[in-house]
């Protein structure tokens, strides 16, 4: 072998261990600020708990849950449609604690959001949240690559968050809340008429919210984001000529949800749900899904700083 293509070859091995060494530095940072934690921790309130837990088990394997589960499509306007016709090929959450008066303290911008900075609710803690997440997600590179007329911020159903309309984009499906014994669980019937569909059907947990006791007081807010189907079409094809295993998103569920788990202190928690079509079977690389997580655990800990920073003065 010649000089030249050993030299390659000693390249390519340096640049690797390189690589995977910052890799698994960055996990286990980000790891340490912002743990993960298992469906079975997730608050008993949380509306994408109550996605899984209605779907139906089966021995599929899903990243981040002991077994995947079958769910139905997004209802059509002749009613429901109970057939199982999607899969959760992956799950994850993360989750940090601050202090309560990080939120209480934080002065937003909502033009016609609905939000209001001297509101104290929980409820109000969650909006100031998803502004913020939305805001540390305007400082990456993401929003020049997706982002396309999104107006501005409003927390209603149907609601353009970011991406391009309809896909690839991310809209809100509704707020839930169980705080100070005022229950409203999440109405997906609320969608309007006219506003992009959610890949699957996504039931309201006000059952839930009705029946638990002795659990924090909580609240969240769900959204639902979807990629372009020609998209997925061509990368899932590419990715089969290419003999790679797994498969690219096709949308699913995100949830923000903000608990009072101390006087001084709140818990929130960020939730991801992805949801394909059965006929696409294999899951993400899990490189690709592990990025996935920590680009959530490095929004939400950006989306904490935003907040440290807006506190009034």
């Amino acid at each position: 072998m010649g000089i030249l293509p050993r030299l390659l070859i000693r390249s390519a091995i340096s640049i690797a261990a390189i690589g995977t060494t910052a890799f698994y530095l960055t996990r286990r940072r980000l790891n340490e600020k912002c743990p993960r934690i298992p469906y079975s921790a997730l608050p008993e309130a949380s509306a994408c708990r109550n996605l899984i837990d209605s779907g139906q088990a089966t021995p599929q394997p899903a990243w981040g849950l002991p077994n995947s589960r079958l769910v139905p499509s997004w209802p059509d306007a002749d009613g429901d449609d109970t057939t199982l016709t999607h899969w959760i090929p992956s799950f994850a959450a993360v989750q940090v604690e601050i202090p309560a008066s990080l939120l209480s303290a934080a002065s937003l911008e909502f033009p016609h959001a609905g939000a209001d900075n001297n509101d104290r609710s929980l409820l109000a803690d969650v909006k100031k949240v998803v502004a913020a997440f939305l805001n540390a997600r305007a400082a990456g590179v993401e929003p020049w690559i997706l982002d396309r007329d999104v107006p501005p911020l409003e927390f209603t159903p149907g609601h353009h968050l970011f991406g391009t309309h309809p896909e690839p984009g991310a809209f809100l499906l509704g707020l839930w809340r169980s705080e100070g014994g005022v229950v409203e669980g999440l109405d997906p019937a609320g969608l309007p008429r006219g506003a992009p569909r959610p890949v699957a059907a996504f039931p309201s947990n006000a059952v839930v919210l009705g029946t638990r006791d002795g659990v924090h007081d909580s609240a969240g807010l769900v959204l639902y984001w979807m990629v372009a189907g020609k998209w997925m079409d061509k990368l899932n094809r590419a990715s089969a000529a290419l003999y790679l295993p797994g498969h690219f998103m096709q949308g699913g569920f995100q949830e923000f949800i903000v608990e009072r788990v101390e006087e001084k202190t709140v818990r929130v928690t960020y939730v991801s749900v992805e949801a394909s079509q059965r006929k696409v079977s294999g899951r993400l690389p899990w490189l690709l899904y592990e990025m996935h997580v920590m680009y959530a655990q490095s929004l939400l800990l950006g989306a904490v700083r935003r907040l440290r920073l807006s506190k009034q003065s």
